[in-house]
């Protein structure tokens, strides 16, 4: 008896497609690494100019001073709240210094 050698053939295994996929289908499956490589590209964080971080900083003033508020965000009724009870306790620990 002889022994036959193994062979290492792909079309023995599975079939081979007749052409390569063309960019616009793999960019139109979602699972595919292309489209989830360009929307991984799309969602990357954007550096701003100066200009537009400027004009940022200008909206956010105009709005603290159209709601009345002292040019902080730090505004508010539970910051209100936080003052007065630390100032209670400040009140607190000179009487009990003074003791």
């Amino acid at each position: 008896m002889s022994r036959n050698k193994k062979s290492r053939k792909d079309s023995a295994r599975m079939t081979v497609l007749e052409r390569k996929p063309k960019k616009q289908e793999l960019l139109a499956d979602p699972t595919s690494k292309e489209s989830r490589r360009k929307k991984a590209k799309e969602q990357r964080k954007k550096h701003q100019s100066v200009y537009e971080k400027s004009q940022a900083t200008q909206k956010a003033q105009e709005r603290d001073t159209q709601a009345g508020r002292r040019g902080t965000r730090h505004g508010g009724p539970l910051a209100e709240k936080i003052r007065k009870l630390n100032a209670e306790k400040k009140e607190q620990s000179q009487q009990s210094d003074e003791d």
